[in-house]
């Protein structure tokens, strides 16, 4: 039986990277569900899995999300970025300073929140500069993610790692491990994004822009005139409820505007009724419903205080893989869906049919409890209005700005760990209500907590049972001849290939027991191989899907796939020389 374990362990990694690549069903079901298969079959025992999801990275991980909520929701970031930015008039220099900006910040906070909070603020400048977006997102999406490699908890992924090595007993990889190299890599990313970058962007059209030039392909707008039938009916009555392909978005009634519609809604004479979705079935509603007619109104206008939004669906959101009937969008948000955009372009069909997808891009119209409703959970994000900050007494942010400075200077001497500074950090910001029970909730994300955890117990398990020790032989046989430099290269390759199409934590989870493995058959160095492994399932540049940060700015920018690979290929090829080179000249690599 004991010789079956190895076999039956990559049979069940070679599933979950084929399910993962597919992506149709959700990536924490699928590595949980691997973990319950190990588990069932006795491979890996209720021990492991306790310490797995117990990890010290896994509570850290989150310590860090939950202490970025606090500085990002009680600080006046935007008012920083203000100051940072004023002088920059021009796109690129503008370009150069958020990039570098961004990348410095994402060293020491999560970088997921960061390109949440600056989505809405380059979105803003890039319309006041008459500069497309998509000259901007990706740029914000990429220095995030180098920013990341600066420090070992810069990034999730880093800190999955030295999970691993903890776990695993090698030598841990800290703060001077991480800086130069991170350094050296954001530098040459701002360059190259600045320069080379702008003009491998493209230059698309702003979402709402084109659908206020084209407002006839997304609303359709009839009304209700004077002695119709449908006079005294509520929408229900009147039976547009529920239509096919379309539906009603708002109601405008002497110059105010009534939306979301609820189905008890009496309708008036005079009304204009604007539906969203497949307009031209609007023809066949005017014709079937009595008392409905085309608008006779020269200009189409909707209410004066329309707030036509662009919200982006994020990796992990609960209304991935949902229809906006089945998430009763209308309802929990306060808001109706006028398009949805997928890959660069408008998804046709019924939209009430249509299964959201992380990186989807919804344009919206809101009522006036969307901003309240949106702001309490994580499954939204909006681009094109900045979130408002909460309002605490000026001392309990100076006392709590204090104290962080405080406990990185102890940290940085030794005094106090990383994990143990963390938990300080995070008490203080409960006792100074800084953050509550409600703002915790909204910022733990269950999914990245199974995913975290169930990747720690497939890396042990790969290699316990000696399933890495199989997969590593060929591996090495084929690159030993060529020396370290090659195994390096190798490494880098692989990684960058895994984490392009599945999530850079599943990358190092399946890639470091076979990096393991390498290190300890031929006997080399294992820092600058453990740190290429690390750089590498970060260089998250050629695919959309590969990182969270990249699905964020999909929409936004009104990027098609191909514009990834276009920037994204270029962009890895000088960050892997950089990386590789780095490696081989400051750990006196040869061969």
């Amino acid at each position: 039986m004991e010789e079956f374990k190895p076999y039956a362990v990559l049979a069940i990694i070679v599933a979950i990277v084929i399910l993962l690549v597919v992506d149709r069903i959700r990536t924490a079901l699928v590595f949980f569900a691997g973990v319950i298969l190990l588990y069932v079959s006795g491979i890996a025992d209720t021990s492991l899995l306790l310490e797995s999801f117990s990890n010290q990275s896994i509570i850290t991980i989150f310590l860090l999300i939950l202490l970025t909520a606090v500085v990002q929701d009680n600080y006046n970031l935007i008012g920083v970025l203000d100051t940072l930015f004023k002088k920059a008039q021009s796109p690129r220099k503008f370009l150069f300073r958020m990039t570098f900006s961004v990348g410095s910040v994402s060293s020491i906070m999560n970088n997921t929140p960061i390109v949440a909070l600056m989505i809405p603020y380059v979105y803003q400048w890039s319309r006041k500069a008459k500069t497309a977006p998509s000259k901007l997102m990706i740029p914000l999406s990429f220095a995030a993610i180098l920013g990341g490699m600066i420090t070992p908890i810069g990034t999730s992924t880093n800190l999955v790692l030295i999970g691993f090595l903890r776990s695993a007993g090698d030598p841990l990889l800290g703060l001077s491990d991480f800086i130069l190299p991170g350094i050296l890599v954001l530098i040459v990313g701002v360059i190259f994004l600045s320069t080379i970058g702008t003009k491998l962007l493209p230059s698309h059209d702003d979402v709402v822009d084109d659908m206020r030039q084209n407002i006839r392909e997304y609303l359709a707008e009839t009304e209700i005139p004077n002695g119709s039938d449908l006079h005294g009916k509520t929408v229900a009555e009147a039976e547009l409820r529920n239509l096919d392909g379309i539906y009603l978005v708002e109601i405008l009634r002497n110059g105010d505007a009534i939306r979301p519609v609820n189905p008890d809604e009496k309708l008036r004479q005079g009304d204009r009724l604007f539906f969203a979705g497949d307009t031209s079935r609007v023809v066949s509603l005017v014709e079937d419903v009595e008392g409905l007619t085309w608008s006779k109104k020269d200009k189409f206008q909707l209410g004066d205080e329309i707030d036509i939004l662009e919200v982006v669906v994020p990796y992990n959101s609960k209304l991935e893989g949902k229809t906006l009937k089945e998430s009763e969008f209308r309802e929990n948000y306060d808001a109706a869906v006028v398009a949805i955009h997928r890959n660069g372009e408008r998804v046709s069909g019924k939209l009430g049919e249509i299964k959201l997808a992380s990186g989807d891009l919804l344009l919206l119209i809101t009522g006036k409890q969307f901003s309240r409703l949106s702001n309490q959970d994580k499954d939204l994000y909006t681009v094109s209005v900045i979130s408002k900050r909460n309002r605490q007494p000026a001392w309990k942010r100076w006392f709590f700005g204090s104290l962080v400075l405080g406990i990185i200077a102890i940290i940085l001497t030794g005094l106090v760990s990383l994990f143990k500074g963390l938990i300080i950090l995070f008490t203080a910001a409960v006792v100074l209500r800084l953050i509550n029970a409600e703002g915790i909730k909204k910022n733990l994300n269950f999914d990245l907590f199974v995913i975290l955890g169930s990747a720690l117990v497939l890396g042990n398990i790969f290699i316990e049972t000696g399933a890495a020790e199989l997969v590593a032989k060929p591996f090495i046989e084929f690159l030993k001849p060529f020396g370290t430099t090659w195994i390096l290269i190798g490494i880098f390759a692989l990684t960058v290939l895994f984490t392009s199409f599945i999530t850079n934590v599943a990358a190092v989870s399946i890639l470091f027991p076979l990096v393991f493995q390498i290190i300890h058959d031929l006997n080399l160095n294992p820092l600058p191989v453990y740190l290429t492994l690390a750089f590498a399932a970060s260089a998250a540049f050629i695919t959309p899907v590969s990182y969270q940060t990249n699905l964020m700015v999909y929409g936004p920018g009104n990027y098609k796939f191909k514009d990834f690979l276009r920037i994204g290929l270029p962009f890895t090829l000088i960050y892997g020389a950089v990386v590789i080179l780095f490696m081989l000249n400051f750990y006196q690599i040869n061969g």
